[in-house]
């Protein structure tokens, strides 16, 4: 038990300016551990991912992941002048950028986690490298990852170097914006030849789906889905093509500009796998409907993940008791990790409810067990996030428990989180709740394994079939 929850020395505690306390010796030994309970929360207080030993980065890396990106909801955020205007950081942001958006109450300052975990060079921390720098001049700290690279090509080259950035011939540097675009797409083009190439004259399938991305445009990706000359099954991403609708038409003429290009031939055609929109899988009108017009041989196949999700919801929305039950778990996480502060507190009471279970003999230990976690947010679009929230919260039940219980008594809060903290946690408590866990946990474990099944590539119809009818034996 000592050896994964007995604090340890080997690096100090991080708080701010204390990048000095961390052990950076190269000759270190590889058995490095650190204390995760003192990992400083705010962005703003962190040293860089890179000062850290590279014994233990990895660890540091998986301990920050774990907790989340840190995002106090609760904080007043101050306001700011910028010119005739007064601003100040929108916490709604955290609902629009919630995977990675950070906010640093020491600094006033946004920061993006993942940039702060994976950038590889020493820098600032309020972001990592695009693929275009704001700022490309030649002393600048984040000209972005196209000059990075082709910095490092010509440090690492004598040839390359001879011919690149400042002794181009004749300033032909080829670094300008329209440049960098024009050598993207030229990678594109040559990857998507690669992968058509691949296909050859073999028969394929087309997987296809719509969205709506963040400037509002209607987006349309299509996979092909091929056995190559190895017999392996594969899956390639080609591009993503803008539709000015979502109609059937619409998408077809997007598909058959798409096969144009690439001198795919809709005989050839074996088989096509979208959603259950009604656009796509139309009787009369519908993008399959149009499809095996030209293709007979085009089989259309409903996803079977998404079949087993629609099902799911539409179980779950006509029963009363389920659909409240996971609203109140949906209130439960939110409230409680509502603030860092609170996360914090979750995982300090989980860690000293796991060191008593050890100790009491409750709980086993070793390699990979009693991991530190927190609670998972659940969303529609997945309901196997449903069934990891299910399990975050029966293991850290008794520690949400002692937080909401921490909240009702803590009189810094408004009259309404308080209120709010109380119903839950006379809800959370009763038989009904407790029951609707447990069961809801044991239903989606079956259906998120076959979920998890129908989704491998490598999948047959056949197969699928027979784990879905094994499914509905053991639910």
């Amino acid at each position: 038990m000592n050896r994964y929850f007995q604090r340890k020395r080997n690096v100090d505690s991080v708080d701010e300016g204390a990048s000095n306390n961390v052990d950076v010796d190269e000759g270190a030994s590889n058995n490095v551990e650190f204390d995760v309970t003192k990992l400083p929360t705010d962005p703003g207080l962190r040293i860089p991912i890179l000062d850290y030993n590279a014994n233990i980065r990895d660890e540091v890396r998986r301990a920050y992941m774990l907790k989340g990106p840190c995002q106090p909801q609760d904080h007043d955020f101050p306001k700011r002048q910028f010119g005739v205007t007064i601003r100040r950081f929108n916490p709604s942001w955290f609902k629009e950028f919630g995977s990675w958006l950070e906010y640093s109450v020491e600094k006033d300052a946004a920061y993006c986690l993942y940039s702060y975990l994976f950038r590889t060079s020493s820098g600032k921390q309020g972001g990592g490298h695009s693929f275009r720098g704001h700022d490309e001049s030649e002393d600048s700290s984040n000209p972005g990852n196209f000059l990075v690279q082709l910095q490092f090509l010509a440090a690492h080259n004598e040839a390359f170097n001879a011919i690149t950035l400042g002794n181009a011939p004749h300033n032909c540097k080829l670094t300008s914006p329209d440049v960098q675009k024009d050598i993207v797409n030229a990678c594109a083009i040559e990857t998507i030849n690669v992968i058509i190439k691949d296909v050859g004259e073999s028969l394929f399938s087309i997987l296809v789906d719509e969205s709506c991305d963040v400037s509002m445009k209607e987006q349309m990706s299509i996979v092909l889905r091929y056995v190559d000359n190895g017999g392996h099954v594969n899956e390639r991403f080609i591009g993503i093509e803008h539709v000015t609708s979502t109609t059937a038409l619409s998408l077809k003429a997007a598909i058959d500009k798409v096969f144009f290009r690439y001198n795919l031939s809709m005989s050839r055609l074996r088989g096509q796998g979208y959603d259950g929109a009604s656009n796509m899988q139309g009787k009369f009108n519908g993008l399959k409907t149009l499809i095996l017009k030209e293709s007979p041989c085009a089989f259309y196949i409903h996803c079977f993940a998404h079949q087993l999700q629609l099902a799911l919801v539409a179980v779950a929305k006509k029963n009363i008791p389920i659909t409240n039950f996971f609203r109140v778990v949906g209130n439960v996480i939110n409230t409680v990790g509502a603030s860092s502060k609170r996360c914090d507190l979750l995982r300090e009471k989980q860690l000293d409810f796991i060191v008593e279970a050890l100790e009491k003999g409750e709980i086993l230990s070793g390699r990979g067990l009693n991991q530190e976690t927190t609670l998972q947010r659940s969303g529609d679009t997945r309901w196997s996030s449903h069934y990891n929230s299910l399990v975050s919260l029966l293991a850290m039940f008794s520690s949400v428990l002692d937080v909401l219980a921490m909240i009702v008594e803590d009189e810094s809060c408004s009259c309404n989180q308080r209120s709010d903290a109380t119903n839950l946690l006379e809800l959370i408590q009763r038989f009904d709740f407790a029951f609707n866990l447990q069961l809801m946990k044991s239903v989606l474990a079956m259906s998120n394994e076959l979920s998890k099944a129908l989704q491998r590539k490598d999948q047959d119809i056949v197969n699928a079939m027979q784990l879905v009818r094994l499914c509905k034996r053991r639910l």
